[in-house]
């Protein structure tokens, strides 16, 4: 809109060459510039965000700002009936949903790059401020999304208890008990996979006492060793394992960290209907900057409780 009535404004006042002069920059204008920090913001994004390809997403239409997902009721054996041969079967099974709604908003983070700072930057400047944007905007969304782990009802392990691995394969009985469907995700955080007291201790112990002989690092076989030469692992009992520096590591201020596991559907993510997030920039002459300006449209919802388990563990 402002695009539109600047070129209005500068007809009325001079014609081609007035608005010519009060032109934005735009992607005729530069092109260039623009596509490679849109292309920064993009990659950064992918990179940083870890939660937009574990969970299930829509889209919502045009005329819409929400985003339904249906919860199904679990039917139970006893739905099933056993008629005799050639009888009709009288019985009617009621299948019941419940309408889980994600309400849509922005999430908006906004930088000025000024002229005399690109001038003066040997670095890609404007390169740089896409990448910052798009990491940014990444970590908001994991945010919003691993904070849905805190509200899952089932749990394992509990504050001041250190993880153990009776407590993941505890999560994967509960979550195959719910009738949940794999792949299954554990999103730990930082301190949950690296720290003293977490998985880190559980696959490999580099600890020797009263001797000099060496010890093999490995407990777990080959997962401990994958832990040594790689610094993670990628899957453990059953799960996929992520980790997000977005996880609260001092939950209730406890030195306790707020993991979960769960399956894809178990959250719902609502994307806007033009897309996930978008980065525009406007150009202020009069201040000599460039407006960089990143918004996302998303919303996040519960969907299925009893598909997520709560991992509370003391990483104190």
């Amino acid at each position: 809109m402002n695009h539109l009535l600047n070129n209005i404004q500068g007809f009325v006042m001079g014609g081609y060459a007035g608005n010519h002069l009060m032109a934005e920059t735009d992607t005729g204008v530069a092109a260039g510039g623009l596509g490679r920090t849109v292309g920064d913001a993009v990659i950064a994004f992918n990179k940083a965000n870890v939660m937009l390809p574990l969970v299930t997403s829509k889209q919502a239409v045009r005329g819409s700002n929400h985003v339904q997902f249906a919860d199904y009721t679990k039917l139970a054996t006893s739905d099933v009936g056993t008629p005799a041969d050639g009888a009709d079967e009288t019985t009617v099974t009621s299948v019941t949903t419940t309408a889980r709604t994600a309400t849509i908003s922005e999430h908006v983070i906004r930088a000025d790059v000024s002229d005399l700072a690109v001038m003066g930057n040997a670095e890609d400047l404007t390169g740089n401020v896409g990448a910052a944007l798009g990491n940014a905007v990444a970590a908001k969304l994991d945010d919003d999304l691993v904070e849905l782990g805190k509200t899952f009802s089932q749990t394992e392990c509990g504050a001041g208890t250190q993880l153990a691995l009776s407590h993941i394969f505890g999560s994967m009985r509960q979550l195959k008990s719910a009738g949940a469907p794999m792949p299954y995700n554990l999103v730990l955080s930082p301190k949950q996979v690296w720290g003293a007291k977490g998985i880190s201790s559980l696959l490999q112990d580099a600890a020797v006492s009263g001797s000099n002989v060496a010890k093999p690092m490995s407990l777990l076989g080959s997962k401990g060793d994958e832990y040594v030469a790689n610094g993670m692992i990628g899957s453990l009992a059953g799960f996929d394992v992520y980790w997000s520096d977005q996880i609260d590591e001092d939950v209730s201020s406890g030195g306790d960290a707020a993991g979960f596991a769960f399956s894809r559907g178990a959250i719902g993510l609502a994307i806007g209907v033009d897309g996930l997030f978008r980065l525009e920039t406007e150009r202020n002459a009069s201040f000599r900057t460039t407006e960089y300006v990143v918004c996302g449209f998303w919303g996040e919802v519960e969907i299925k409780d009893s598909f997520g388990v709560y991992v509370l563990s003391d990483v104190s």
